[in-house]
């Protein structure tokens, strides 16, 4: 890990999930605080050598690798936590994120792990849309990315826009083929969205930064583009969820390796199934006791 600049007061420290670093006078605001305590506390003493002391944190979303520093952070340096709406209440109750992947029921042991539950941290100023956040000598703009989650949202300073998990990185879409979605069709705006911007610099959660954007957008379209037609196609007669998630895995040689990835991938298929049925190409019924989906 390790401090670089980007622009006259903006930096990054690049890890797994990027950090991003704002300089505020002697103070810093960062965008996301990584996995763990661990973590932060290597971002602690990048900024000690740098001589900056961390006085906010601005949560892009609620997942664990992009907040789960946020409390020994918090306890070391009394750090203000920004965060959006719906992402806040997870980020302070993490339990939420395996409830709604267990279907709302008391979620099994295997998915209560800090992939999926961050410590819990108090979010002390949520963000509402279209805000702006002043601090002492700089603002920043605030622009909505949802789709890999709820609410999630970029932040912009300097026309450099940290873009969070709207895009990943050509090798993560290539390991990781369907990316992690819960909402199609705001993914899609999303993505839509970044491709007419003009910021002079993107920097994902994932991925170096990158001056076009347009390659990676592309991709991604590309990617939901094909899962739709390949459930659409396979649709003709009816299926169970069960049925289409195995029949998904095949066709794109995903192997299912532990019961995290199995509820993630669902999540993923229950995110396609339920944008094409919003849209009225698939239809869903209720046989034997089994919800099944047809192509309308």
């Amino acid at each position: 890990m390790e401090l670089r600049q980007l622009g006259e007061k903006v930096y990054y420290i690049q890890n797994p999930a990027n950090v991003g670093v704002i300089r505020d006078r002697k103070t810093a605001i960062l965008i996301d605080s990584g996995l763990d305590d661990d973590t932060a506390r290597k971002i602690l003493k990048i900024l000690e050598r740098e001589n900056l002391y961390p006085k906010a944190i601005i949560n892009t979303h609620s997942h664990a690798d992009h907040c789960g520093g946020n409390a020994h952070l918090k306890e070391k340096t009394g750090s203000k936590i920004y965060a959006p709406e719906i992402e806040s209440a997870i980020i302070e109750n993490p339990l939420l994120e395996p409830l709604y992947l267990f279907s709302g029921a008391n979620p099994i042991i295997n998915l209560k792990n800090k992939f999926l539950m961050a410590r819990s941290s108090k979010v002390d100023y949520v963000i509402r849309d279209g805000k702006k956040l002043g601090f002492d000598e700089i603002e920043l703009d605030i622009v909505n990315l949802p789709g890999h989650s709820p609410n999630q949202i970029g932040i912009v300073i300097d026309n450099i826009l940290f873009c969070a998990d709207s895009v990943f990185s050509k090798d993560m879409l290539r390991r990781h083929r369907p990316p992690f979605y819960i909402d199609i069709d705001a993914q899609k705006k999303t993505l839509n969205f970044l491709k007419d911007s003009r910021y002079k610099l993107y920097v994902p959660g994932h991925a170096d930064p990158l001056e076009n954007i347009t390659e990676l957008v592309d991709m991604t379209l590309e990617i939901i583009n094909d899962v739709e037609e390949y459930l659409i196609r396979t649709t003709r007669e009816k299926k169970t969820t069960e049925q289409i998630l195995k029949d998904l895995c095949s066709n794109y040689r995903i192997k299912i390796k532990d019961v995290q990835h199995y509820y993630l991938m669902k999540t993923v298929v229950m995110a396609y199934l339920s944008s094409l049925n919003n849209r009225k190409i698939l239809d869903l019924t209720i046989e034997d006791n089994m919800l099944h989906w047809r192509r309308i």
